[in-house]
């Protein structure tokens, strides 16, 4: 794995952390595809790439997800073999407590909290981490706020919908999906490790302009979560 986890881009740390083997586990939130959801609760069989999506985009699949680089704002993508690239925000974001997550607006407004594995090429920080490939482990539906919109479906739908489609448990508190999926917490500072098995949620904070570097990985092909398949594994 490699350590550094790109300057500028809200958080992470610049600050390189040792070298990691095998898999690390975070938090992050998705969007989630209202109307094909509501079409499979119906019954119709929606030809979809997938459920979830970044909150700037990108689709999330079942099982493996392999990053791409989307370029953007006058920057080439990164080549596939460097993703997540050092200087860019490109590869598949999760944090290694909710605290971080809910840093910014535009990212704490996601439908869905969950847990990933992220392995492969990866990038740590302080705060979280950048990763090549990731699976998703476990979701839970965010009550819907007295400030969103409406929706057609109640969160038992969602979450029935969602843990079909993505063969994962659908836990109805983060308390629970916490406890089953514990984050990684050997990059935190020592003093905010207990951060790491808290399901508190802290309010939102004002919006936030996103960094020139993290506007690039967002790019203008998909975003810095675009996915495409993973090979598939014969029989």
């Amino acid at each position: 794995m490699i350590t550094a986890a790109g300057e500028g881009i809200p958080g992470f740390s610049g600050r390189d952390l040792p070298l990691a083997v095998g898999s690390v586990t975070g938090v992050r939130l998705w969007h989630v595809d209202m109307t094909s959801a509501e079409a499979m609760v119906s019954g119709a069989a929606v030809p979809v790439a997938g459920l979830l999506t970044g909150v700037f985009g990108g689709v999330w699949r079942r099982g493996e997800n392999v990053a791409v680089c989307g370029g953007g704002q006058g920057s080439p993508p990164c080549h596939r073999d460097l993703v997540p690239g050092p200087e860019c925000g490109c590869g598949f974001w999760a944090y290694w407590a909710l605290r971080y997550a809910w840093r910014c607006d535009y990212y704490w407004r996601g439908d869905v909290i969950g847990v990933v594995q992220g392995y492969g090429r990866t990038r740590i920080g302080t705060r979280g981490c950048r990763c090549g490939k990731a699976r998703i482990l476990g979701l839970h539906v965010r009550p819907a706020g007295p400030d969103c919109q409406p929706r057609a479906l109640c969160d038992d739908d969602i979450a029935e919908v969602l843990g079909s489609y993505y063969d994962v448990p659908c836990y109805p508190s983060l308390a629970e999906m916490l406890a089953a999926h514990p984050m990684t917490a050997d990059y935190l500072p020592r003093r905010h490790r207990r951060l790491a098995t808290s399901a508190a949620i802290r309010p939102a904070t004002p919006a936030l302009p996103a960094p020139v570097n993290w506007l690039r990985a967002m790019g203008l092909a998909g975003g810095p979560w675009a996915t495409r398949p993973a090979p598939r594994t014969p029989p």
